[in-house]
Order: C-alpha cells, then sequence, then structure tokens
C-alpha cells in the first residue's frame, strides 16, 4: 500500500541537498534500509543520480509523476530535479549519485534496467572499506557497465492543484478508496466541473482514469513484493481476482503474474 506522498506547489519549498562527493572518487550511492520513509520531502541535488531498490520495490515521484521501481529498474534523475523516495519496511531503496564529470549524459528523467551484477557492485562499493585506487578502478568500471536510458512507461502524473490536495493523498494512500467524483465534489466544496477541468489540464485524464492508474501501480510494487494476486486486487479497490487482473492487463499491458518475482 502506498504512504502518503508529500509533494511541493512549486519551486520556493525545493530544497537543494549537496551530496558532496569527495575527490578523486566518482560516485557514491546512500542506502535506505525499511523500516524507513525516505526522503518524503520535495528537494533536488547538484549531482546526477540513479535511484533503484536493491530489495523489495520503492516509490517515487519525480517531476510530478509517480512511479513503483521493482529491482532491476532505476530511475535517473538528473540534476536539480525535484524529487521524493518512499521505502517501506520491507525494502531496501538505493541512491546512487555521480559528479559532474562522469554523470551520464541523459538530460531528462528515464528508468535504466539494472543487472544483478552492477547491484551488487555498487553494493559492495557502499558497504565494504577499501583501498582510494582500489575503489577507483571499481567505480571506473560501474561508469563503464552504465546502461542507456530507457522511457518509462508506467507514470501516473500528480495534480498540483492545492484544491485536491486531499484527494491526492487519500487516493494515493489508499487506492481501494471507491468515492466517486461526485462524492469528493461535495466534501471538497467544489464542482464536478471544476475538479474534471482540474484533471484534465494537470494530469490529461479523468479521475477515474487517474485513480485507475494510481490503482495500477500500486499493485505493481505488491506484486513485486510477492504479495498474492487475491490480496493485491482487494487492496486496490476490486471485489474479485478476475476484475482486477482484466483491469491490470488493459492498463498495463501484462498480467499481474508477469510482476512477480
Amino acid at each position: 500500500m502506498f504512504q502518503a506522498l508529500e509533494f511541493s506547489q512549486g519551486p520556493a519549498t525545493v530544497e537543494v541537498r549537496p551530496v558532496g562527493i569527495p575527490a578523486p572518487f566518482l560516485l557514491t550511492t546512500a542506502v535506505l534500509t525499511g523500516p524507513n520513509l525516505g526522503d518524503r520531502e520535495p528537494h533536488v541535488h547538484p549531482e546526477g543520480m540513479i535511484m533503484w531498490p536493491s530489495r523489495g520495490s520503492v516509490v517515487v515521484l519525480v517531476e510530478g509523476a509517480l512511479r513503483t521501481l521493482a529491482v532491476g529498474q532505476g530511475i535517473w534523475v538528473p540534476p536539480f530535479t525535484p524529487h521524493t523516495m518512499e521505502v517501506d519496511a520491507s525494502s531496501t531503496g538505493c541512491c546512487t549519485y555521480f559528479t559532474s564529470d562522469v554523470a551520464p549524459d541523459w538530460p531528462s528523467v528515464g528508468t535504466v534496467q539494472l543487472g544483478a551484477a552492477f547491484r551488487e557492485l555498487l553494493l559492495h562499493l557502499a558497504e565494504s572499506p577499501m583501498q582510494t585506487d582500489q575503489r577507483l578502478r571499481a567505480q571506473t568500471v560501474v561508469i563503464e557497465l552504465l546502461p542507456e536510458a530507457t522511457s518509462y512507461v508506467e507514470t501516473v502524473p500528480v495534480p498540483r492543484d492545492e484544491r485536491l490536495a486531499p484527494l491526492v493523498r487519500r487516493v494515493l494512500n489508499d487506492p481501494a478508496d471507491d468515492r466517486g467524483v461526485e462524492a469528493w465534489a461535495w466534501q471538497l466544496s467544489l464542482s464536478v466541473r471544476t475538479i474534471a477541468r482540474i484533471f484534465a489540464a494537470e494530469v490529461g485524464m479523468t479521475f477515474s482514469h487517474w485513480r485507475t492508474m494510481v490503482r495500477m501501480a500500486a499493485a505493481a510494487r505488491m506484486l513485486a513484493d510477492d504479495v498474492p494476486v487475491g490480496t493485491v486486487a482487494g487492496r486496490v479497490g476490486y471485489a474479485t481476482t478476475s476484475a482486477f487482473s482484466a483491469a491490470f492487463r488493459r492498463a498495463m499491458g501484462s498480467k499481474p503474474s508477469d510482476w512477480r518475482p
């Protein structure tokens, strides 16, 4: 299940957090082990970075889009790109930062596939003491192994309008919430037309479609954590496994079983 994600309403609320990779090293990896909610406040780094899970899955919010990453998946975040990261009690999240001299020349956010050897080498560098020359040789191998960035298809854009903040937080925290747009309009003291207009302008889809995508992203995360399909279906608001499986295939282009370890 998603934890409630905090999100920024403008650049004034985004903090710059330098990593400060010491010379002559080329990169460093921070490891967040659950239970740890990670960096919930939107912030930026002057360094480029790859966010990735070494165990379980993590949820990241980058450029207003929600992404769930399973083991083997990472997301490239260019310098000064606002982001947050959530790590639950059963997962371990990692952030690998690169100096500007060796950072990939990828101007926009994109996902990368991280093989087992690549991940283990990053963890070895993060956790093992070694001589400077040995560490530099290993880091050079990491740079050479960096895969090319690929586009990420499972994204959920998040409405930024403050009037919808209670709705957004509720649905992200509990995808099974089945209140329709009329009920939300009454609770938020907004018209149905206003809510529809905000969703169309900010995420390019209806509220119903957006909630479905949130549910599928949440489902993908739980499936990657090896939660049974029937349990996942109930947690994201489906009464039967068959109804959930059909909706998942339509939204994700694959079967729920394809996402399990």
